[in-house]
C-alpha cells in the first residue's frame, strides 16, 4: 500500500486496488476517495473505515488518540469489488456537526 504526504483535499493518500482481476469488472479504471467520516441517519451510525487507517471525523486530536480501523466498511469493499481503485481519505468538517 503506497502512502503520500501531499494532502491537498486528502487526509491521507493511499492506493487500495480491487482484489480480483479488475480488467473484467464493470467499474474498471475508475477511482474514488473515502470521506474521513461517518453518516448518522435515523439513529444508524455508519463509519467509512478503511482497514489500517484511522477514521478521524475531521478532528486531528481524535485521529491522533484513536487506533486504526481493523476492518474496512462494507460500502468501501463493495466499490472495490466493482473494480474501482481507492486513492485515499478526504477532508471533512470537524465531527460532522449539523444543526
Amino acid at each position: 500500500m503506497e502512502r503520500s504526504s501531499d494532502y491537498g483535499a486528502f487526509m491521507e493518500k493511499f492506493v487500495l486496488k480491487p482484489s480480483s482481476s479488475s480488467h473484467e469488472l464493470p467499474l474498471n479504471g475508475l477511482t474514488f476517495a473515502v470521506k474521513d467520516s461517518f453518516t448518522l441517519w435515523v439513529e444508524l451510525l455508519i463509519s467509512f473505515d478503511v482497514n489500517g487507517f484511522v477514521t478521524g471525523f475531521g478532528n486531528p486530536d481524535w485521529a491522533r488518540t484513536h487506533s486504526a480501523a481493523t476492518s474496512t466498511a462494507a460500502a468501501v469493499l463493495a466499490i472495490l469489488r466493482g473494480g474501482v481503485t481507492c486513492v485515499g481519505k478526504t477532508v471533512m468538517d470537524e465531527m460532522a456537526y449539523r444543526k
